[in-house]
């Protein structure tokens, strides 16, 4: 596959899923799925807290502004609770995705790099112009395949469930603040990812140019005598310095992608804030709403767009996750074409 046309395909696609399903039907799939279930529930412990949290802020500022002593010591401790209880359940679900990531890591690890061996295909991709870097797919690649997946499942899940969760909290407060939420992030979805969209690219060209710098140096610390004694220091000096001027140049466009993408994300995750509040506001100032529904409203929708904002806050790690998923495709496909028959 051509750097210049980085393209995830329905193929690479079918041997992602391939690959989730082999995990889940492997030996370690039971303790995989347990590990799934207990961080669903995890999920479903945290949104429910979420939800308490809002409502648990409303009346403690409400007490505030009428200055309810009794009130504000009760649910300043059920702050408290609610905290105590969001801190525990939140170390313990990000323990449980670390645990399911390394256990597929361990899982799909063993097996490329046991076919690899076993069907020699270190022999036939040596040769093959189309694969660069065969060890930097088995290493890194899987590596953030599977931390990577597991993580935008997870976020994809959790955002649905707070989709579901905030909407209503959102909806009894203000019908068009919702709407607006709605409005807000698909529009900086759609500009987010026209400003982003050559991040792929860039990232799957930039996996390359590491790995070949890294190449170089094994290289060279390999073959010193022989570089010293034949007198090919300034040829391996100069395949060096290019190697670091392709990797240094490639990055620096990332940087300058990132660059437009943090002008428009920062004024964003800004407005976020003050909206809100630019809606609600007037409701209390003509004594429709009390004081506490005012910080609701913001941590309701700075939740629900958070939710529904994932391309955007999440985009410069999509896009390395979709070159990931290109270049490890490449490899499969490339073992499939050279794969030799199993001896029986």
């Amino acid at each position: 596959m051509s750097e210049e046309n980085v393209a995830i395909s329905r193929q690479t696609v079918r041997h992602l899923l391939r690959a989730v399903t082999m995990f889940l039907k492997s030996p370690v799939g039971g303790k995989a799925r347990w590990l799934l279930a207990g961080l669903m529930l995890l999920m479903l412990c945290i949104n429910g807290m979420n939800v308490a949290n809002s409502f648990v802020g409303r009346y403690f500022m409400s007490a505030i502004e009428k200055h309810d002593s009794e009130g504000f010591v009760r649910f300043a401790w059920f702050y408290v609770a609610v905290f105590a209880g969001s801190t525990f359940v939140g170390v313990m679900f990000r323990f449980t995705e670390e645990r399911l990531g390394l256990l597929w890591r361990d899982n799909l690890t063993h097996r490329i790099a046991g076919t690899y061996i076993d069907r020699q295909l270190y022999l036939h991709m040596a040769g093959d112009e189309g694969i660069s870097n065969p060890d930097q797919r088995m290493s890194e690649d899987v590596k953030q395949l599977t931390t990577s997946t597991l993580s935008f499942l997870l976020m994809i899940v959790n955002g649905t469930m707070t989709v579901l969760s905030f909407s209503g909290v959102l909806w009894t407060i203000s019908p068009k603040l919702f709407m607006i939420a709605v409005l807000y992030a698909l529009g900086g979805s759609a500009l987010t990812i026209w400003l982003g969209r050559p991040l792929i690219r860039l990232n799957y060209r930039q996996a390359d140019c590491e790995a070949n710098f890294r190449s170089e140096l094994i290289y060279t610390r390999e073959n010193a005598k022989d570089i010293a004694s034949t007198g090919r220091q300034p040829e391996i000096r100069e395949r060096l310095m290019t190697r670091i001027d392709n990797l240094v140049g490639n990055f620096r466009r990332i940087i300058s992608i990132n660059r437009n993408l943090s002008f428009f994300t920062t004024g964003y995750n800004y407005m976020i804030q003050l909206i809100p509040v630019l809606i609600v506001a007037p409701l209390f100032i003509r004594r429709e709403i009390e004081f506490g529904v005012i910080g609701q409203s913001a941590m309701a929708f700075a939740t629900l767009l958070g939710a529904f904002s994932l391309v955007i806050t999440q985009f410069q790690a999509i896009s390395s996750y979709a070159s990931v998923i290109a270049r490890l495709g490449e490899f499969v496909e490339s073992a499939g074409k050279h794969a030799e028959p199993q001896k029986p």
